[in-house]
């Protein structure tokens, strides 16, 4: 692929993630040209090697968080000496939710041509298939697991306008949901899209509440890979907010009438308005 003397290319290939197919016909003529193909799990990449007949399988190192740090030095002078080596995931796109950009980084400052193979990736076909607005979005990842921490975090998000993705695992889906019910409220549009690209593909729910309330009442269908799109905060649900939370602080130590008239004085919310939601505050 390249002549003596030049330096190699560093191809980031992106796999399947659930159904073996849906990988690229230039992914497959990268996987079967290249010198080297770093995976974090060699036995999950053989057997895509060997569905799609990829004659290079000889070639297959293990590259993960565990031996990254060790063994980037051989792979970036491998690299300068002019092979071409293939970095791919488990599932997905490279990077996405996992470990590596250091090491990218690392090999762009040895001016080692990056190229990118796209392809799958769990986050694109979860929020193109949801409904929700797919204009502008924040992607998350994976919430911490300490519930705290996790409210925590939940609750730096809730005035975002833009659409929200999260990755969670089977063990901590229902927690998370339940989180987000507290921090977001049952009623915010949300969908979980589960098994995406497997046999039970699935798309559970029209807001955090029926998520809620679908995995209450089916515990044998928590099983697989989960990514939740839930929908970003609208002005009004902010404003709502905002004047809750004064209300709340002011109504503590207050009458309902001074709370009231400090409310209006401070904030930009008609009188009305204020009263209406003191009263709803004071009758929970």
């Amino acid at each position: 692929m390249h002549e003596d003397h030049m330096t190699g290319t560093l191809y980031l290939v992106s796999t399947p993630i659930g159904n073996i197919n849906d990988i690229t016909i230039r992914a497959i003529e990268i996987l079967n040209s290249v010198d080297i193909i770093l995976t974090e799990d060699t036995r999950v990449t053989s057997k895509l090697l060997k569905h799609h007949s990829v004659k290079t399988q000889s070639s297959l190192q293990s590259f993960n968080q565990i031996n990254e740090d060790k063994k980037a030095p051989k792979i970036i002078l491998a690299l300068k000496e002019g092979k071409d080596i293939a970095l791919v995931s488990d599932a997905g796109t490279p990077l996405i939710s996992d470990p590596g950009y250091k090491f990218i980084k690392h090999v762009r400052e040895n001016r080692i041509r990056v190229e990118p193979i796209p392809g799958c990736c769990a986050l694109i076909a979860a929020i193109t298939s949801s409904g929700l607005p797919s204009d502008r979005f924040t992607f998350y990842g994976f919430l911490p697991r300490s519930p705290s921490k996790r409210i925590n975090e939940l609750n730096k998000l809730v005035h975002k306008e833009e659409t929200l993705i999260f990755y969670e695992s089977v063990h901590r889906i229902e927690s998370s949901v339940d989180d987000m019910i507290k921090v977001f409220g049952g009623n915010r549009p949300a969908v979980a899209c589960k098994e995406i690209t497997k046999m039970h593909e699935s798309f559970i729910g029209e807001t955090l509440s029926d998520i809620s309330q679908f995995f209450e009442n089916n515990k044998e269908k928590i099983k697989g890979e989960f990514t939740l799109v839930v929908k970003g905060s609208s002005e009004a649900e902010s404003v709502s907010e905002e004047l809750d939370k004064i209300l709340g602080i002011l109504m503590s130590d207050l009458s309902l009438k001074k709370a009231v008239e400090i409310a209006n004085k401070v904030s930009k919310f008609s009188k009305s308005k204020i009263y209406d939601r003191a009263l709803k505050i004071k009758n929970q």
